[in-house]
């Protein structure tokens, strides 16, 4: 394997206080977006339809920008439904079901049997 020859290259004050400032705002966001990951990774392991839903959003391999454009709404109310934070409107649940090819399958019932909360 060849070796790679190193280059340094010697940052100014005001680069290096740059860096400084991302790294201690690195350290801020950091638990937050830890917590923000636990929320999505639980709401996407419900087995509801919303959690089939959540799991090809996250399958997809598109961004939420380019979901959000795409389904008329914003990235904010996407990563709100995506952790469990916010519902989404029906209308807007039927737009992104068709873009990620997601079909809702209906539980046949039982004669008797009432509908629950995970039947779907």
């Amino acid at each position: 394997m060849p070796q790679t020859e190193r280059t340094y290259v010697e940052l100014s004050e005001e680069k290096r206080a740059q860096i400084k400032r991302w790294q201690e705002q690195v350290k801020e966001e950091l638990p937050e977006l830890a917590n923000r990951l636990r929320l999505a990774t639980k709401a996407a392991e419900e087995d509801t339809f919303s959690g089939e839903l959540r799991r090809a959003v996250h399958g997809s391999g598109l961004t939420l920008n380019h979901i959000a454009d795409r389904v008329g709404t914003t990235a904010i109310v996407l990563d709100k439904f995506l952790t469990g934070e916010g519902i989404l409107e029906s209308d807007l649940i039927d737009r992104l079901a068709a873009l990620l090819g997601c079909k809702l399958c209906q539980k046949v019932l039982q004669e008797g049997e009432r509908p629950s909360a995970t039947s779907a």
